[in-house]
């Protein structure tokens, strides 16, 4: 092989390396990008995520509202019955005549 010829082999070589290590370079770029993409986006998305579980938090209080409700309905519900058997034993003291004199 001649110098000429070995002179040519390694800037062939030399071309190669290099246009290998450029797209070597640019994928590693890409990647660096959609990584900041993706670090970017999931911020929003947590962002978005915390703002949606402070809007539910009412929801979630609901359950301790109907569970109060439903208490005082039963509290209601036994004062009404309650009040019922008072008003019929009131009703039977007043059918009844009093006699004053013992």
């Amino acid at each position: 092989m001649t110098d000429a010829q070995l002179l040519a082999a390694w800037l062939i070589g030399l071309g190669v390396a290099a246009v290998v290590v450029l797209l070597a370079a640019a994928l590693l770029l890409m990647i660096l990008f959609t990584a900041r993409s993706i670090l970017g986006h999931g911020a929003e998305a947590l962002a978005a995520a915390e703002d949606i579980a402070r809007d539910t938090q009412v929801i979630w209080a609901l359950a301790d509202t109907n569970e109060v409700a439903a208490a005082i309905l039963a509290t209601a519900e036994e004062i009404e019955q309650n009040g019922g058997a008072i008003a019929a034993a009131l009703r039977e003291t007043e059918a009844q005549p009093v006699s004053v004199i013992g």
